[in-house]
């Protein structure tokens, strides 16, 4: 654990340089093309901004700028754009489903974390979502039983759940 927080270095690309990707891809989708200047315009950023990312994503080999400043994605690129939605839109599921947050506040933490997370978990949480959602009388019952437990911690020193002092008794206590 004392070394794990290093390993948030080795993330393939930054949240930033994730959204010009993904305001690249429904440019695409939306007009048919993407130049820096509509990439900056999406995201609200100057001209610049985008062109340093942009280069950088070009210099990476995730997109390649044709010869009218269209930018277009690789294999790469692509590959990349689709896992990231994905794992945001399943994160996203999960949260409004299965912990209930509102659709917007879903929304933003999926956003904080979708590139954060491997291929392995994103994958496996495909599948909880894809058992959770499933609709059988099992995850009827699993569904039912969740919404109506309530934690309650019995040990807040040493507390199992939350390592070292129990979250939900010190909630509790400053509210």
């Amino acid at each position: 654990m004392k070394e794990l927080w290093k390993r948030f270095d080795e993330v393939e690309l930054t949240h930033s340089s994730v959204h010009h990707l993904m305001a690249m891809q429904e440019l695409l989708k939306r007009n048919g093309y993407a130049r820096g200047v509509d990439i900056a315009n999406y995201l609200n950023i100057s001209r610049s901004s985008a062109s340093i990312t942009m280069r950088k994503l070009v210099n990476k080999g995730y997109i390649h700028e044709d010869e009218n400043k269209f930018y277009h994605f690789t294999g790469q690129g692509l590959d990349l754009v689709n896992s990231v939605l994905s794992k945001r839109r399943i994160i996203q599921l999960f949260f409004e489903k299965v912990l209930f947050l509102t659709p917007n506040l879903a929304e933003a933490e999926a956003c904080k974390i979708e590139h954060l997370l491997n291929e392995q978990t994103g994958q496996k949480l495909i599948s909880f979502m894809g058992y959770f959602l499933s609709g059988t009388n099992e995850t009827k019952a699993f569904i039912k039983n969740y919404q109506k437990f309530s934690m309650e911690c019995t040990n807040t020193e040493n507390c199992e759940i939350c390592e070292v002092n129990c979250y939900f008794a010190s909630r509790k206590a400053s509210n």
